[in-house]
Order: C-alpha cells, then sequence, then structure tokens
C-alpha cells in the first residue's frame, strides 16, 4: 500500500468516528427531551400502582385461603385389597398417588399397609435413583412380594 492510500483511509476513519460521534450527542439529547415525566401520568402511574398492589393483596388471601382448605383436606388416600392367600402372606394395595405427593407420602402408605419394610428404603432409593420428583400421578397395584426397585420402576414410569 503506498502512503496517499494509507493517509486516506486514516482521514476515512477519522470522519466516521466524527460522524457517530455527532449521531450519539443528537441521540442523548432526543432522550434528554422525550424523558421528561409530566406530573399527570406520574400520578396516573402511581394509581395504577395501588390498584395492582391491592389486587396482588387479594390474590394472596385467596392462595393462604385455599392452602388452608387444602392441608384440611386428606393428601393421600389407600385402598386396600384383601389378602390373596392365607398360605401366600403377601399384602395387596392400590396405590393412589395425588399431586402433590412427594416420596415420604409415598413411603410412609407403603409402610403402613404392609407392602414395604421402611419407607427410608425407598427413598433412599428414589434419592439414589435421581427418580424422587419423577412420581406419577396415578392408581398402581402393589404387593408386598415386589422389590423395592419393581415399586419405583412402576410408580416413577
Amino acid at each position: 500500500m503506498n502512503r496517499s492510500a494509507i493517509r486516506f483511509f486514516g482521514i476515512g476513519l477519522f470522519l466516521a468516528g466524527a460522524a457517530f460521534q455527532v449521531q450519539h450527542m443528537l441521540k442523548d439529547k432526543e432522550i434528554a427531551s422525550t424523558s421528561a415525566i409530566s406530573q399527570q401520568s406520574y400520578d396516573e402511574a402511581q394509581q395504577e400502582l395501588t390498584q395492582v398492589k391491592q389486587q396482588l393483596a387479594a390474590l394472596q388471601l385467596d392462595l393462604q385461603n385455599a392452602q388452608k382448605k387444602q392441608a384440611t383436606t386428606p393428601v393421600a388416600q389407600k385402598k386396600e385389597t384383601p389378602e390373596k392367600s392365607a398360605s401366600d402372606g403377601t399384602r395387596n394395595m392400590v396405590l393412589i398417588i395425588q399431586s402433590g405427593m412427594n416420596s415420604n407420602d409415598v413411603g410412609s402408605l407403603l409402610e403402613q399397609s404392609g407392602v414395604i419394610q421402611n419407607k427410608l428404603d425407598l427413598e433412599d432409593y428414589l434419592q439414589a435413583q435421581d427418580l424422587s420428583s419423577r412420581l406419577q400421578i396415578g392408581e398402581y397395584e402393589l404387593h408386598s412380594s415386589m422389590t423395592i426397585k419393581q415399586i419405583a420402576e412402576i410408580i416413577t414410569k
């Protein structure tokens, strides 16, 4: 490249930078003039904010009432079916998993019905296999001859 080409290139960069600077200065003046807030629009915004806060308070109250109501209703249901046979010794049950139940709730129901010996075994297995959050809502027929792994596979499908 010759000297004059480099000189013209430098002058072009200088002029481009100057043009960007002028544009930036004009844009700042526009923003300053359009960002002036009138007292009336400020008052309207404050009034709208007050209304939204009142609506939020009403919704929070409704949520608290719904949570209290849900706390008084039973979370889980279980239906035990009669034992298969007296000589078999297995315990059968239909486990109903509802929305909001966790592995602790399920383990407690299974332990109470005699399907598993210890609810902590089920909880530990579900956590170790990263299945605690994969409980599926529904009805499941379970019996005491099943292993923890088999039960976990059924209720986390």
